[in-house]
């Protein structure tokens, strides 16, 4: 009977420090690069390389590194610019060069993509 109990502990003892190990690199969550370009109207730029993972959209990806104020899934301030209604300037931002046709917010981040922010003043 002791050498019963003695097995069933031992195989528990080895299922529970098992379960404990951490997960390896091979089986954490892979990670992305992008470009995320921010132009502020003093022309100053903050280009950097950044990392995302799977299902990130832009907004996750611009709160990461940046300040961020938003409104229904639409950028309003970037470090404490804002953009400014009366003025018709607002933020707006490209994906690889095009206009993106969706907020931030439902804008999802491909590897290598290269995302820019600027503010636009329309006539």
């Amino acid at each position: 009977m002791k050498k019963w109990m003695l097995s069933v502990v031992t195989v528990i003892a080895g299922l529970f420090l098992v379960a404990c190990q951490p997960q390896s690199a091979s089986q954490a969550e892979p990670t992305y690069t992008a470009t995320l370009k921010v132009t502020f109207p003093d022309n100053k730029v903050v280009e950097e390389k950044v990392t995302f993972e799977k299902d990130d959209s832009v907004m996750d990806i611009l709160e990461d590194h940046h300040k961020v104020e938003e409104k229904d899934g639409l950028v309003t301030s970037i470090d404490e610019v804002s953009q400014n209604p009366e003025k018709n300037t607002y933020w707006m931002y490209d994906v690889n060069d095009e206009l993106a046709p969706k907020g931030a917010k439902e804008m999802h981040v491909s590897e290598g993509d290269t995302i820019a922010f600027y503010l636009q003043t329309f006539q």
